[in-house]
């Protein structure tokens, strides 16, 4: 079967206008979304599910900040986790890949230097239908797991510069540097830019750039769109594949927002929805 995992993608959406609400402080934050896959050229189709809860070390300041980005521009250290399920079928068959991340972020105080880890594990089930004389059936793996670290600095407010390792890969074959910088404007107005670039000597994937860029309309809505280049080595030629996204988030209030998000590909396109919950 022809798949491509979707790109993990939170990205936003209201397109209302917020009521006025006077900055407020939270510690703990549960998000989940849902994307609607569809396969081009392909009967295949799917979805993805996600829930994530964060819980930051110490309350998160929101006052003239945009309101997505406060723990980010605060530097707030924090710990989480997620769950989800990719879900793929075609002409009966049937693939689920199940994810789980347990993970930190770490400032470490009165410094510029950022420390992250973590555990990945995903498992997988493929299903098929009896055809013929041949009957249904399914396998199933286990949980394979992966730990990784990052390490980045954040030497002015609202920038961090990192880098993510991961388990049993040499930094000579594998490598990423990614960076993110929230620009204070006039107002309430800011402006997201995210670029990331990953190398890799073990894969069929050589190359992969992302780019992406927010503009925060006040403290409430944002509206982005984005790219991720991915480039492969096929043998004798070399092929590159390129996603354009667009997001949107909204908070009605300081603790309740929603997102949404679509994903144009050369493989796959999507529609995600999402909603996050602080208190």
């Amino acid at each position: 079967m022809k798949l491509k995992l979707l790109p993990a993608i939170i990205a936003a959406t209201g397109f209302l206008v917020a009521p006025f609400a006077l900055a407020a402080t939270y510690q703990s934050e549960i998000s989940a979304s849902y994307a609607d896959i569809d396969v081009n050229d392909d009967s295949e189709e799917g979805y993805f599910v996600g829930l994530e809860g964060k819980y930051y070390f110490s309350p998160v300041d929101t006052a003239s900040h945009p309101l997505a980005e406060a723990a980010f521009i605060e530097k707030a250290s924090n710990v989480y986790l997620g769950v989800g399920n990719y879900e793929y079928k075609e002409e009966g068959d049937r693939l689920d890949i199940y994810l789980r991340t347990l993970g930190v972020d770490f400032y470490i105080p009165n410094t510029m230097f950022y420390v992250g880890a973590g555990v990945n594990e995903y498992k997988s089930k493929y299903s098929w239908p009896a055809e013929g004389s041949f009957d249904g059936g399914s396998e199933s793996s286990k949980w394979d797991s992966s730990w990784f670290v990052k390490a980045g600095i954040a030497p002015v407010t609202g920038l961090l510069v990192w880098s993510e390792f991961t388990e049993d890969v040499d930094v000579s074959d594998e490598w990423n540097i990614n960076g993110k910088y929230v620009i204070p404007l006039s107002g309430e107005q800011a402006l997201n830019v995210e670029a990331s670039y990953e190398k890799s000597d073990i894969s069929d994937t050589d190359d992969i750039i992302t780019g992406a860029v927010d503009y925060y309309l006040d403290r409430h809505l944002s509206l982005g769109a984005g790219f991720i280049n991915s480039s492969y080595d096929s043998g004798s030629d070399n092929e590159s594949t390129t996603d354009y996204f667009i997001r949107a988030r909204n908070f009605f209030t300081d603790n309740i927002s929603a997102e949404l998000s679509y994903t144009d590909g050369d493989y796959e396109s999507s529609l995600m929805l999402g909603g996050a919950i602080r208190f």
